[in-house]
């Protein structure tokens, strides 16, 4: 049996981009789809790429509205299109009260949604799907949960969300093979991750460490410092990555470099 992991980068930008989709990942193994943040820009980019009833979960970093806001249009598409099975929708307990009205405004003036929502608090998760999760806080003006995944097939995949990563996050960072960490200033920022901060962190060997939500300003800077680094770069759009094995095979963390191809839609 073909055993498949992908990612796939909805979106890179930050809150006011108004050039790039808010940053947004799509995970899928073994059948199942997770999608990472949920902004305003990101359904409309979703509605072209997944069947109605295609994805299993959604994880929210945190509930500020670029990263949250988009769950409105995302539940309302799957209520119009006729979505029957449930849904898991992952964030941290304390922030249900800023999703909940969205939620009810994705099927108002109907009573629900025509199919089940399972709410699961991301502070307790310890997997989800096919995936072993660890989470970790950052320092970020709202709390903030980093996640961690652990494949199936062996590496380990890393979302920061948004704000400086705390020193449990920095430690997922580089136990991990593929990173994705928020870069919204060169300069270090109290509650945003920068350059300043991320050029130092260690790496794991054949890692490859990926910058987004970055300040529209600084994005051809940054790429220009990036340059310098063979595992370290300002993330595009589109960007696709697979990593394929047969099930029969033992599990090896280094088919991340091996075997992940990269592509740009």
């Amino acid at each position: 049996m073909l055993h498949n992991l992908s990612l796939t980068l909805i979106g890179v930008g930050n809150a006011y981009d108004g050039a790039h989709t808010n940053a947004s990942m799509l995970v899928e193994e073994l059948g199942y789809r997770l999608l990472i943040d949920c902004g305003p820009t990101v359904p409309a980019k979703l509605f072209s790429q997944l069947e109605v009833g295609s994805l299993d979960a959604v994880y929210l970093t945190h509930t500020h509205p670029d990263h949250c806001l988009g769950i409105t249009s995302l539940l309302n598409w799957m209520a119009s299109k006729g979505r029957s099975r449930p849904l898991t929708l992952v964030a941290q307990r304390a922030q249900w009260q800023v999703l909940e009205p969205l939620v009810n405004f994705a099927h108002w003036p109907e009573p629900a949604l025509p199919f089940q929502l399972d709410w699961q608090a991301s502070e307790q998760l310890q997997r989800l799907g096919p995936w072993q999760c660890k989470m970790a806080p950052t320092r970020h003006a709202l709390s903030n949960l980093s996640i961690q995944l652990t494949s199936a097939l062996g590496p380990r995949v890393f979302y920061s969300g948004d704000g400086l990563l705390s020193a449990l996050g920095e430690a997922l960072a580089a136990d991990s093979d593929m990173v994705f960490v928020e870069c919204e200033t060169l300069s270090h920022h109290p509650s945003h991750g920068s350059w300043q901060d991320i050029q130092h962190l260690p790496r794991k060997a054949q890692s490859r460490w990926w910058l987004y939500h970055i300040e529209p300003v600084h994005r051809q800077a940054l790429a220009g410092l990036c340059a310098s680094h063979c595992d370290i770069a300002v993330a595009k759009e589109g960007m696709h990555w697979q990593l394929s094995a047969d099930d029969s095979k033992a599990s090896s963390r280094h088919w991340c470099a091996e075997m992940l191809r990269e592509n740009t839609h």
